[in-house]
């Protein structure tokens, strides 16, 4: 112990394989089998649940105790960090004290600190350093090949990781801490802002119930576009981000302003900005809207309206019907979108002027200030990863 707080606190530059960094006493993945739901159980982490660098504690699965306690290696603990193995390989978040007793799936992989690394925070160096570019080639680099990117538990093991001289190490955590105190906040105020429009449309239904309600087939007030698979490159088709159904699932507000990869397609399959994008997940629909150009992919749909007062309220019309538009999914589990039966859906349809247009010039600011919000966030995770992938550059230069 002494030696490894020796190591910590160390003026001289470092470089170690992650697995071997001083601070970090285990890596692991979690459980293989888990078995089915069981309400009553105990919450399983899944790599769907790491979302912008925090756990999404919404909709945890949960599993048995008896399979809980017989993987007690992957129990949770406060501090943790645990790193997406599949997919968004490398995304990564540090466990906080409600999810302290989770268990996790395979999906994820579990860093767990000695006392000497959880006092010197290296779970918030390791979080951001993760997040660099480097390190983000390296991961896909090593999954090259695979029919879904995978990060394997020995590759994340050996990512090695720079270990600035103490003191310069405790200027840019610093630095980290608070960037991250201004994106939790930046992360509310978008969430409140949202809260705030969905509030608004409530309480413009409600004011509206005792007029002549007007109600439109979805398909008469918008172009209804299914997805696609991804492709690789073929005659006449351009490179533009792909969507996922998991990306729209996961997504905590209604903003989609980027992907985690692209795809090649014709130049009339690509949605605008703007677009609206509805997915299936078992006991509801998830929608949100695109803030660039992008093609939705298999098993999701998208809408494509030109008016923006028309898109603000079909958006917040289909959020507030998250349960009824179930009926549109099919196939196993309700995790397709059926474009027939959700065309056929009818939704409400006030007049422009005296509703829509009404609803449109307090939500749209509303998007806007999430918006802001949001891209702030990206400013300063920008801000951050530049620093470290330069500090990594220079030091190595000098090797």
């Amino acid at each position: 112990m002494y030696e490894e707080e020796a190591r910590l606190a160390s003026q001289a530059w470092g470089l170690h394989p992650l697995g071997e960094l001083p601070g970090v006493e285990s890596v692991t993945y979690g459980i293989v089998t888990p078995g089915p739901h069981r309400p009553e159980g105990v919450p399983l982490l899944q790599a769907g649940d790491i979302v912008g660098g925090v756990v999404d504690q919404r909709t945890p699965r949960m599993i048995e105790v008896a399979v809980h306690r017989r993987h007690q290696r992957t129990s949770l603990v406060a501090g943790d960090l645990v790193v997406v193995l599949v997919g968004r390989i490398g995304d990564a978040a540090v466990v906080g004290a409600e999810q302290h007793g989770w268990n996790t799936a395979r999906s994820v992989g579990v860093v767990r600190f000695s006392e000497a690394g959880q006092l010197h925070s290296i779970s918030t160096w390791l979080s951001w350093w993760l997040k660099t570019p480097e390190v983000r080639a390296r991961c896909l680099e090593s999954s090259a090949g695979s029919a879904h990117s995978t990060l394997t538990i020995s590759t994340l093991a050996q990512l090695p990781v720079p270990l600035p001289p103490l003191d310069f190490r405790t200027r840019l955590l610093r630095t980290m801490h608070l960037v991250e105190r201004r994106m939790a906040l930046n992360t509310r105020i978008a969430a409140c802002a949202m809260e705030l429009a969905d509030a608004h449309f409530a309480r413009c239904v409600e004011e509206d119930k005792d007029e002549t309600r007007v109600a439109a087939a979805i398909a008469d007030v918008g172009e209804v576009v299914g997805g696609m698979r991804r492709a690789d490159t073929t005659e006449g088709s351009v490179p533009v981000a792909w969507a996922a159904p998991a990306e729209v699932l996961r997504h905590r507000l209604a903003h989609l302003d980027r992907t985690d990869q692209i795809t090649w397609a014709p130049p009339d399959a690509v949605c605008a900005p703007g677009t609206i994008l509805v997915a299936p997940r078992p006991g509801g629909v998830e929608t949100v809207v695109s803030r660039i150009a992008l093609v939705p992919g298999r098993g999701m749909l998208a809408l494509r309206i030109e008016r923006e007062a028309d898109r603000m309220w079909l958006l917040h019309e289909l959020r507030s019907r998250s349960k009824e538009l179930v009926s549109a999914a099919q196939g196993q589990q309700g995790r397709e979108m059926s474009r027939k039966a959700f065309s056929r859906l009818t939704v409400s349809w006030p007049d422009a002027s005296q509703v829509k247009d009404p609803f449109a010039r307090i939500a749209v600011p509303l998007h806007e200030r999430a918006d802001a919000a949001l891209v702030e966030n990206r400013v300063l995770e920008a801000l951050v990863t530049t620093e470290l992938t330069q500090m990594a550059e220079r030091q190595m230069g000098k090797r």
